[in-house]
């Protein structure tokens, strides 16, 4: 058995029933049966599992589709590039006036080589100055996260993804 399944195993024997409760409510969709201590302990495991600074509020619970999920926040993602010194590109910015929609291209990359690209995409306000603006930051944003969990293995949603799911 490779090392690191071995490390894995060591660390799944020693997890005791409380632990084994909030692991197996998470994955199997039952969060919401869980306390809020027990919601908290299970961010901050997730927090430390991937090196993030759990009293910074990387992550938060939401529903969603009828189940308690948790989220990436702005600060999930801003930790997890400066983590594992990922690059950000943007590759393209586009306004698209017939469809309504301002999307973003963002391309990552990691010191070892391996690349991502996401979109982000959000509607064309009816007004310019600063809603358009926003707007436009918005894109950006959401693009830049979406590549970065992407790139780090982390298949969840993002905070920006929750208005219009």
């Amino acid at each position: 058995m490779p090392t690191e399944e071995k490390s894995m195993s060591n660390e799944i024997a020693v997890m005791n029933d409380s632990d084994n409760k909030i692991i197996s409510a998470v994955t199997e969709g039952r969060a919401s049966e869980l306390s809020l201590k027990e919601r908290a302990q299970y961010l901050v495991s997730l927090c430390e599992s991937l090196g993030l600074n759990p009293l910074s509020s990387p992550f938060e619970w939401t529903p969603l589709n009828g189940k308690l999920v948790p989220y990436a926040k702005k600060n999930a993602t801003d930790q997890l590039r400066k983590i594992h010194r990922i690059n950000c590109n943007v590759v393209e910015r586009r306004i698209d006036k017939e469809l309504g929609l301002i999307s973003v291209s963002v391309r990552v990359s990691t010191p070892d080589g391996r690349d991502d690209e996401d979109i982000g995409v959000v509607a064309l306000p009816n007004k310019g100055g600063d809603v358009m603006a926003n707007a436009l930051m918005k894109a950006v944003t959401k693009a830049k996260r979406r590549a970065t969990l992407s790139i780090a293995g982390l298949s969840m949603i993002d905070e920006t993804e929750l208005e219009t799911i």
